[in-house]
């Protein structure tokens, strides 16, 4: 994905000396095209029973000279403008676009990792990987000095930078796709973006949907021991509902980190959830991942949760200790 960085720096400019000249020659005029925002009708939240299981059709590009511009390398002088300020544009529509998806599908994810889920839809990888997809890798107008063939872009120089450069066409092309339909184009180019992305993080979806949904009621309901019982209350919260009394210790502590996310490359964590109490000793009830410690330390609790098996005889323990307590309590109670 281009940013929107500000002046290139003195290497940043070599490095686009090198490819060929930025001139009056290699500017787009789209100054008759207005240029559209995305509505929400278009972008609806995911769902998992709406991913397409094959490429959705990708839009047409309405105007033929815009396409051309979207394919022509800005190192090809003399040959018509090129794809940068398309890419420009193209850049802030699919950042606005995922962000919005984003948040109206992801409602409870803190947005740190709505950023993190942002990035995987429109970092260079992902985009170059579209771009291939569609055969549009056949149409690219570049320097006779690039080499077509990539290996995904790990560890040679050459072949990240013609992933980025398919990015930064993938990116045109959607700018492209949107104001050579002023009509259509927009929404048309949402519907697509909304079900090729879906495809991306298909099980990011179906998680989500697992989770449950804020609770619209104000009040609540008071379930065992007058623990308030709704749908806000976390996985920690119901295991110490479930298993915890006074003097009974339930513990999270950090463990040893098991690698990175595949898809976002980013540092996992791992979180352990331990009791002491009920005749143990420094128990491990259960384990959780994931790309913070709060969201791992759930996950643990919510696995010890779900063991029923493991948690039967702790949950008889207690009720045996409260009934006991109870009995004392009405025995010292009497004359």
């Amino acid at each position: 994905m281009s940013k929107r960085s500000a002046p290139a720096s003195p290497g940043q400019e070599n490095k686009r000396q090198r490819h060929g000249p930025s001139s009056d020659e290699n500017v787009v005029s789209t100054s008759t095209t207005p240029c559209l925002i995305p509505t929400m009708s278009a972008l609806t939240p995911w769902l998992s029973s709406e991913i397409p299981s094959t490429l959705p059709p990708i839009p047409k590009i309405l105007r033929p000279e815009l396409e051309d511009t979207v394919f022509r390398h800005p190192g090809l002088s003399g040959l018509g403008p090129s794809y940068e300020r398309l890419e420009w544009l193209g850049d802030a529509y699919l950042e606005l676009m995922a962000s919005s998806l984003i948040y109206q599908t992801f409602i409870s994810t803190p947005s740190g990792r709505c950023s993190q889920l942002r990035e995987m839809l429109i970092r260079n990888t992902t985009l170059a990987q579209y771009f291939r997809d569609y055969g549009l890798d056949a149409k690219a107008q570049l320097p006779g000095d690039f080499n077509r063939n990539i290996s995904h872009g790990r560890g040679k120089s050459k072949d990240k930078d013609i992933i980025k450069i398919q990015a930064d066409m993938f990116e045109a092309y959607v700018a492209a796709a949107i104001i050579s339909d002023p009509e259509n184009g927009m929404n048309n180019t949402a519907s697509w973006l909304r079900l090729l992305w879906a495809r991306t993080i298909r099980q990011y979806i179906m998680d989500n949907e697992k989770i449950p949904k804020p609770s619209c009621q104000s009040g609540s309901v008071n379930g065992p021991d007058g623990i308030a019982s709704n749908s806000n209350i976390s996985a920690k919260e119901k295991l110490r509902a479930e298993i915890g009394v006074k003097g009974i210790l339930i513990r999270y502590e950090d463990m040893p980190r098991i690698g990175k996310d595949r898809d976002l490359g980013l540092p996992l964590y791992t979180v352990g959830v331990y009791l002491d109490g009920w005749g143990e000793n420094n128990k491990l009830l259960a384990t959780g991942t994931s790309l913070n410690k709060k969201e791992a330390a759930q996950k643990a609790a919510q696995k010890a949760l779900d063991n029923k098996k493991l948690l039967k005889t702790y949950v008889a323990k207690k009720v045996a200790f409260k009934e006991a307590t109870k009995a004392a309590e009405e025995a010292n109670k009497m004359p």
